[in-house]
This record gives C-alpha cells, sequence and structure tokens, in this order.
C-alpha cells in the first residue's frame, strides 16, 4: 500500500455469484409502493370479485353437493397422527439443511434468493399434497427421514467443552441477553402455527375433491379426522399467541401488567374485523344459496364468529378466577357433566330449529368448548412465550410442555375410555378438546426437541437472537404465520369460486393436483406480498 490509495478488497466468487443473482431476482420480482397495491388486489380483490361473479353466473344442478363424512367413516387417531406428523419430519428437513449450508459456507449463510424458497416450497408443500390426498404417505416419511439424515451427516457437532460439569457456551450468550418482559420470537413455534395454517387451507377445498380420502373430512357429529383436529389446532395454537397480552411487558424500562378493562377493550377492538367478516360471510351465502352444511355450526352460525368472540370472553372468564388451567378445566367439566348428565346432549343433537338458539345450537355451544380450548393454548402460551431466565431453564421448558401432553392425554384417556364419551368437533366436548390440546403440545414439544437438537450442533454466537436472517423461520412460512388472517379469508374466497366453477367431485386426480396446486399458490400470494412489503394485519 502506497501513495494513499487502497488495495482492492479480494472477490470471493461465491460471494460475487449470490450479489448477482440477488440483483437480477430484484429485478424479476421488485415490489415497491408502486407495484404493491396492484399485487394485493391481484391477491385479495381478484379472487372476491371472481368468486362473486361465479356464484351470479351459477347454473342450476351445477353444482355437486360437498362431501359429508358420517361417524362409520372416521379415521383412526394413529393414522391421523400420522399424516400430520409430516409437517415435523419437513421442519427436521429444512432444520438440517440451513446447518449444513451454514457450515458449508458460513459467509452466504441466510442469504436469500431462488433456490432456498424452492427448497422451502419443496419441503413443506409438496409432502403435504401427498400425505393428504392420501397417496404415498409412507414413501413420502420415508424420503423426509432420508433427506433429513442426509444433510444432518453434513453437519459436524459443535466442538464441546472438555469437562462435562463445565458450563454449557450458549448458556454465557444466553443469560446476557434475559430481560424482564422480553419476548423473543420462538422459531419452533411460528413455523408450526404456520404449517397448521396451511395444513387448515388446503384442507378446506381439497375435501371437495375426489383425491381426498374420505375418512379425512369433517366428521358429523362423532368421531375424529385431520379436518376436525385441524379446527381445534386453530383455536388451541391462537391462544397460544394470544397469551402475550396477559404477560408482563416492558415500557420505557418499566414492567407493566395489562388490566381488565384494557384486556376487555384490547379483545373488542380485535374481535370487530373478525366478526364483521363473519357477517359479510353470513350475508354473502344467504344471498347466493351458497351450500353450507347447517349441522356444522348452525343455520347462520359460523366459524369467524367463533374466533371472534373468543378476545372478548378471554378477560370475562379470567375475572371470575384468574388462572388459565383452573378456568378452563371448569368451563369444561360444567359444560361435559351438564351434556352428559341432563337433557341438554338430547336437546343438541336432535332438536327442531325453531328459533334463533335452536338454529344455532352448534355454534353457541361448542363455543365453551372452543374457549376452553382457547384458555389452553394461552396457558402453554404463558409458560413458552416468555423468555427463559437461565439456558438451563430454556431446556426445562420441554419437560414442562411434556408434561402438559401427558395430562391432556391422561385426561383423555379417562373420558374416551372410562366413562365411554366419544370426541366431538361439532359440540366442542371434553374428549375433542383434551385431545388437541394433547396432539399440539406434543407436536409443539418434538418441534423444540428438533430445534435443540440442531442448534446444539452450531457455534455458540448463533444458539440465540444472533442468527442470520433467514435461519429461524422459512420465507413461506414467515409470511402465512405473519398475516394468517389474511390467508385464511383468501383461502375461503378462493374455495367458493372454485367450487362455483368447477364440478370438483368429478374432477380427475391430474385436473384436482392441478387446481389444488394454482389454489395454494394464489392463496399464499398475497401473504407473500404483504412480508415483502413489512405489512401485518392483526
Amino acid at each position: 500500500m502506497g501513495g494513499g490509495k487502497h488495495e482492492p478488497l479480494l472477490k470471493d466468487p461465491a460471494i460475487e455469484e449470490w450479489i448477482w443473482m440477488r440483483q437480477n431476482t430484484h429485478r424479476y420480482f421488485k415490489i415497491n409502493r408502486r407495484t404493491a397495491p396492484t399485487l394485493i388486489a391481484m391477491g385479495v380483490v381478484v379472487p372476491a370479485l371472481t368468486y362473486y361473479y361465479a356464484c351470479t353466473t351459477q347454473k342450476d344442478g351445477f353444482r355437486v353437493e360437498t362431501k359429508v363424512k358420517k361417524s362409520w367413516a372416521e379415521a383412526s387417531m394413529t393414522e391421523i397422527h400420522i399424516v400430520v406428523s409430516t409437517m415435523a419430519l419437513s421442519y427436521w428437513c429444512w432444520k438440517c439443511k440451513t446447518a449444513a449450508d451454514y457450515h458449508r459456507s458460513p459467509a452466504l449463510f441466510g442469504k436469500r434468493g431462488w433456490s432456498p424458497f424452492l427448497f422451502e416450497c419443496a419441503v413443506y408443500l409438496v409432502p403435504m399434497f401427498l400425505a393428504l390426498t392420501g397417496r404415498h404417505l409412507y414413501l413420502t416419511i420415508a424420503v423426509l427421514i432420508g433427506i433429513a439424515l442426509y444433510y444432518r451427516r453434513q453437519v459436524p457437532p459443535f466442538p464441546r467443552r472438555h469437562d462435562k460439569w463445565a458450563p454449557d457456551p450458549r448458556a454465557e450468550i444466553f443469560d446476557k441477553s434475559y430481560a424482564v418482559g422480553k419476548i423473543t420470537p420462538k422459531p419452533y413455534l411460528s413455523i408450526y402455527r404456520a404449517e397448521m395454517m396451511l395444513l387448515t387451507c388446503f384442507c378446506i377445498l381439497a375435501v371437495d375433491f375426489e383425491v381426498f380420502p374420505l375418512k379425512y373430512a369433517k366428521v358429523e357429529t362423532f368421531g375424529t379426522s385431520i379436518m376436525d383436529l385441524g379446527v381445534g389446532s386453530f383455536v388451541f395454537s391462537a391462544g397460544i399467541v394470544g397469551a402475550k397480552a396477559l404477560l408482563p411487558r416492558q415500557v420505557k424500562n418499566k414492567v407493566v401488567v395489562s388490566t381488565l378493562w384494557h384486556q376487555l377493550r384490547a379483545g373488542v377492538w380485535t374481535a370487530l374485523p373478525v366478526l364483521a367478516l363473519g357477517i359479510a360471510r353470513l350475508m354473502l351465502t344467504e344471498s347466493l344459496d351458497y351450500q353450507k352444511h347447517i349441522s356444522e355450526y348452525g343455520t347462520h352460525w359460523n366459524f369467524f364468529f367463533t374466533l371472534g368472540l373468543l378476545p372478548i370472553f378471554v378477560p370475562l372468564g379470567l375475572y371470575m378466577y384468574n388462572d388459565l388451567r383452573v378456568t378452563s378445566m371448569g368451563l369444561l367439566v360444567v359444560y361435559q357433566a351438564m351434556y352428559s348428565l341432563t337433557p341438554l346432549g338430547d336437546w343438541l343433537e336432535d332438536a327442531e330449529r325453531t328459533d334463533f338458539i335452536s338454529a344455532n345450537r352448534e355454534g353457541i355451544f361448542s363455543f365453551i368448548g372452543y374457549l376452553s380450548m382457547f384458555l389452553m393454548g394461552m396457558s402453554l402460551g404463558k409458560e413458552i412465550l416468555p423468555d427463559a431466565a437461565t439456558f438451563e431453564a430454556r431446556r426445562m421448558r420441554i419437560v414442562s410442555v411434556l408434561g402438559v401432553w401427558t395430562t391432556a392425554f391422561i385426561s383423555y384417556m379417562l373420558v374416551n375410555f372410562v366413562l365411554g364419551i366419544e370426541p366431538s368437533r361439532r359440540f366442542a366436548n371434553a374428549p375433542y378438546c383434551f385431545w388437541v390440546a394433547g396432539f399440539n403440545s406434543a407436536m409443539l414439544w418434538i418441534f423444540m426437541l428438533i430445534e435443540e437438537d440442531v442448534d446444539s450442533k452450531l457455534p455458540a454466537a448463533l444458539s440465540r437472537s444472533g442468527r442470520p436472517a433467514g435461519y429461524d423461520v422459512p420465507m413461506v412460512l414467515a409470511a402465512v404465520n405473519r398475516n394468517s388472517l389474511v390467508t385464511f379469508l383468501v383461502a375461503n374466497l378462493l374455495t367458493g369460486t372454485v367450487n362455483m366453477l368447477f364440478e370438483t367431485l368429478l374432477c380427475g386426480p391430474v385436473e384436482s393436483f392441478i387446481i389444488l396446486a394454482a389454489y395454494t399458490v394464489l392463496y399464499m400470494a398475497p401473504a407473500l406480498i404483504m412480508y415483502k412489503m413489512g405489512i401485518r394485519v392483526r
């Protein structure tokens, strides 16, 4: 070096290739303030207008009624759990792949591009297609396990301490970042919620096609199925993240706890847009005579009303007794006792629909079960959402989640096998709520184990919040998780559109897969666009 001039920096060919890829990708996938409104309109407004046009131009006899599954056609719980377990295997594949990428090229680790995006779609969406259509389920599981093991073998274990009694090298970084009221994102929770949302949205339309096994559709009254599990998991996972409103938080270096009034006011504001969606759906289905199953929620009730009322009733339930576990169990025990020991059960199953309450009895009374399930999720959320004070306390949470799973499973076994009460999504009874709570707790426990296993092979600097972008949550799932309500709404609009435009039950396997693939791309597009723009709709 001389003459005040700097020598040029050495260029890494891999970095140059990545820069070129980013520049060209940005050129063809550019989102800014000028293009965003058009793209969002394509993802939300266009499906809505198409849905309205399809409904208004429908011809008599064009529509084939949706499949309704009777209790005798139910799938076993073992089969349901095996199918849904592909979500955990997909997470394991992606987690091992990201860890292998780090060890292969730390300089490029976490950089975005088309290759990681396509891998995310392949590992999360394709197995879901194959598993939920009942085609090559066990082959899909074997392939996922093989991919995960292949990448895991490429990840050498991070050098550990020689003294097994010495503290973990990640503990110091973890402990220094702790603060009361601090809630950092939990990757395993975000990915699990997003995967459950994708599963639910896919099943909403897939159930209308012949390629979707009848045993996976919603049961009429008593029994179990994947769609029944998806509905309950939606509520339970919403309760987990909803616990954030009950936790102490930092405001100007002070720890603040929300009062009942603040919780109730926030609940009302949260409920209003969801209730508005419920009213809009009711008006649309009534005016266009769209097909609906009255025995699912009732004549006028729909799932949006259930979701909208939950944040209003949660503060009121806690006001009666400020313990989530006691309140949820108390509601569920009283509701189940009234159903089993009084004429309420017979009335719910066989009563005529003569007034508003009897016409919507499924939605009104199942709300008690969903509220209890939501409170169960909140109790788990209060355990896992706050940052642990120490590294060992973080690991102990795996044990606590296992305890929740065990408790819920034992409760289900007691009610189902000892008392002989079958689970019912239609009425959201005690066995159904315990089953959903136990399954979701078990899946979260598995996701936590996967994260702990792979993270233990990475340097200590990457074990907390210092991870590079793109490592914690894949973009596909991060976008869905950030705007889950928008995704769910668009999926419902597209489902109505497809049902009006196509005779879904008469579509062959190839046509069905093409339509379902296009549907998946369309309902995910608005969430991806909003994610790129940094927009979040709560």
